[in-house]
């Protein structure tokens, strides 16, 4: 008898660039259970392409006790609203299920567990279908048709800064970051190493916060001579030239940032209290230590104009950066933003809902997929690609500019 069913909803992206990644918060509760000696399976219906009547009937055969879907996006500050829209189909044939991830604990969801575990659970990596996943087109552009398997490595849970957008406090109730012990984490490092997975993720919010931490990671990948493909979330105000260089050395190719705007006044107004001395700073030491740069923008933040999304565009442009994400801002529930709005949906616990009444301004998500074209397509860009990645990595990022942009 199955204790629990663990179920990661499918709302994968179809296109064939997009990352599909372990689900970590999904196997942290599965960890967690398991050391409870719970009978546990996990149904990655986005690993294993499932509809939602495929998936219930994975669900079904094995009779659980109990049925938990985790609506979590790729990190816990990364919207999960395409999740709830295929959970909110799953509910209707699973009454007696539970739910967790960040938007319904931001929104008070009547079937949220909001604390789904405690302290630090292992990854049972065997309950996963490792072959299935598949790293980021950027992050494998060097060796662009290897880009299986995929790991995903966590260090820390939390972050203790107040972005106005970010609902990621609503998931842990306050501004700590708390620190996995570095055994556990050795051991996961060891697991992809011995299973010859090296393209891998850091999943934390801000893997670079604590270097005395980051250091030892690293050069307990050194000492080992693992030969990993690793990238992992950074901020401008916590990086150093030394630090940075070491990070190469143990394979962290990849760091991306929350630049957000190219405005110092409008990342005030949305809490990122950075400096553009600081900006500047990061991206020369980042460059020198040979570390690729995925800059993150975002689109329609408070105070934002269209002369200011066109100066992000042109910062972007201007670094030619190896990869950009642009984004449309949104007022999350359970962030700042959310909070300071004088109209808010009639029913906070309906995502469809949510979606109609608090939607993006057109002129914003037209210009958010204007700057992806522009950015993408320019002969500047493609040569730095070809140049650093080799032309597969041209070729790929062609095809990939025949898909569309998914709002």
């Amino acid at each position: 008898m199955v204790d629990l069913v663990l179920v990661n909803p499918n709302a994968k992206n179809p296109a064939p660039f997009s990352a599909v990644e372990p689900p970590l918060w999904l196997s942290l509760v599965a960890g967690y259970n398991i050391a409870q000696d719970k009978v546990v399976r996990i149904i990655d219906a986005e690993a294993l392409n499932l509809s939602v009547e495929q998936t219930i009937h994975e669900i079904n055969k094995t009779h659980p006790k109990e049925v938990l879907i985790v609506a979590q996006g790729k990190n816990p500050s990364v919207s999960s609203t395409p999740k709830m829209f295929v959970t909110e189909e799953l509910l209707k044939y699973l009454p007696e299920a539970k739910v967790t991830g960040i938007h319904p604990i931001a929104i008070n969801h009547p079937k949220c567990i909001r604390e789904p575990f405690k302290g630090f659970p292992y990854v049972p990596w065997d309950l996963l279908p490792m072959e299935r996943y598949r790293s980021h087109n950027w992050h494998s552009l060097k060796d662009i048709e290897h880009r299986s398997p995929y790991g995903v490595l966590y260090t820390s849970l939390g972050c203790p800064f107040s972005c106005e957008y970010c609902n990621i406090h609503t998931l842990y109730s306050d501004h700590k970051v708390l620190y996995r012990p570095m055994y556990d984490i050795f051991v996961d490092l060891d697991y992809f190493a011995c299973k010859g997975i090296k393209n891998i993720k850091i999943w934390d919010e801000l893997f670079c916060l604590d270097r005395k931490r980051v250091e030892e990671i690293c050069d307990f990948i050194i000492s080992e001579g693992y030969s990993f493909n690793i990238w992992a979330y950074a901020r401008v105000d916590t990086v150093s030239g030394p630090m940075l260089r070491k990070m190469k050395r143990a394979g962290i190719n990849w760091l991306a940032y929350g630049f957000e705007s190219s405005s110092e006044d409008i990342r005030k107004l949305a809490g990122k209290k950075f400096e553009d001395s600081q900006v500047r700073y990061a991206i020369d030491s980042t460059r020198s230590a040979g570390i690729s740069i995925i800059g993150n923008f975002i689109f329609g933040l408070p105070g934002d104009t269209m002369s200011s999304m066109r100066a992000n565009l042109d910062m972007a442009i201007k670094e030619n950066f190896e990869y950009v994400n642009f984004y449309v801002a949104l007022p999350y529930p359970g962030s700042q933003w959310y909070d300071s709005l004088e109209s808010k949906p009639a029913d906070p616990s309906s995502f469809s809902q949510f979606s109609k009444s608090i939607c993006a301004d057109p002129e914003v998500v037209r210009f958010r997929d204007y700057a992806f074209n522009v950015y993408f397509n320019r002969p500047e860009y493609l040569a730095m690609i070809k140049r650093k990645f080799g032309h597969k990595a041209g070729k790929h990022i062609k095809e990939m500019l025949k898909w569309s942009i998914r709002t």
